[in-house]
């Protein structure tokens, strides 16, 4: 990271009055490089707000827990070492937190090339800086876009709830959406782009070869989130319809993910406790994910004939729960085929 890191602090250095309110918690999670280095001359530099954290490798959620565990301030968030903020609209950002009080604070992300080139934008369409509930961010149909690097938390609010996040593998971003956001009563939408999220990078977590490479760590965060939510006590209806929704989505990307993949032979085991722990821990979610009867809740989102997701894989699971292709997976891959072909013929 020691060719991205630089960038990444830089952008956090904003104007003498603002840089009291920020506290800059740099977790080296034993890297190899000068990242080390690199890090401790910034809290050379200014020791008063940068404080660095060297520790042995945990992977990603080791840093955040131990990010967690350390912070003094009273708001949390979240950036990556090859990310980086717009430091214009971060100063805004944090002006704002300094004069409200609020469980969560949403604001907009941008995808980026190395050049800084903009990819896509990731915006909301909530009311700008007026605090909302997390029943109106579920009626205005804005929680399935959530991103980690969307939100901003009140660290208090994460240690009642004893937050940990899972250790020791990738792609758990999607717990810090979870047991946290239900937890949330007040939120506030910062209506800027204040995170640069860098993609196309060699070896990063979402390339394509790495992705499927380590999916397993993919299931096994969904696994631990299924486990959550059965375990959940806290909630009413409104946080129970969050967390069942959240989860049902991310259970979707396995499941299609999976599917697409079978040619890999890999993560059979992992599909196979999710699709059990999923039937133990949450059996309404089990088996709206393969009742074929259920009204299709993404429907909007796609064209009539595009058998697109969702509804093609309730169907593929429904299958392969039916004749437990747990093992043979040619079936499936025929019908994957068909549909790809479909689409096709439709696209002509």
């Amino acid at each position: 990271m020691e060719r991205y890191l630089e960038r990444c602090l830089s952008s956090l250095i904003t104007s003498q009055e603002l840089m009291p309110l920020l506290e800059v918690l740099v977790i080296n999670d034993g890297s190899k490089d000068r990242s080390s280095e690199i890090a401790h001359s910034y809290q050379e530099k200014y020791p008063k707000t940068f404080r660095v954290i060297d520790k042995e490798n945990g992977n990603y959620g080791s840093c955040i827990n131990r990010g967690l565990k350390e912070a003094e301030g009273k708001y949390i968030k979240i950036l990556d070492a090859d990310d980086w903020f717009d430091t214009k609209n971060f100063e805004e950002f944090l002006k704002l937190l300094s004069i409200i009080d609020v469980d969560c604070v949403m604001s907009d992300m941008i995808q980026v090339d190395e050049d800084g080139n903009t990819i896509s934008q990731w915006r909301y369409s909530l009311p700008k800086e007026q605090s909302c509930s997390l029943e109106e961010l579920l009626k205005l149909d804005q929680s399935e876009l959530l991103w980690m690097h969307c939100v901003a938390y009140k660290t208090r609010n994460l240690r009642s709830i004893h937050y940990q996040q899972t250790e020791g593998i990738s792609y758990t971003d999607q717990e810090w959406l979870f047991l946290p956001m239900a937890s949330c009563e007040s939120i506030i939408y910062f209506p800027k782009t204040v995170y640069k999220y860098l993609t196309g990078r060699d070896g990063q977590t979402m390339n394509p070869e790495v992705y499927y490479k380590n999916y397993w760590q993919e299931i096994k965060g969904t696994i631990n989130m299924a486990h959550e939510l059965g375990n959940y006590q806290n909630g009413n209806e409104i946080t129970s319809n969050y967390l069942s929704k959240r989860l049902l989505s991310r259970a979707m990307v396995c499941y299609g993910s999976f599917f697409e993949q079978l040619k890999m032979k890999t993560c059979h085991k992992e599909m196979v406790e999710l699709d059990n722990t999923l039937e133990k821990e949450t059996p309404a979610l089990f088996h709206e994910l393969g009742d074929l009867s259920k009204a299709n809740p993404f429907k909007k989102q796609y064209a009539k004939y595009s058998l697109a997701l969702p509804r093609f894989w309730i169907f593929l699971i429904w299958i392969w729960r039916k004749i437990k292709l747990r093992k043979n997976s040619t079936l499936i891959l025929m019908m994957i085929h068909i549909k790809k072909g479909i689409r096709r013929l439709f696209a002509a």
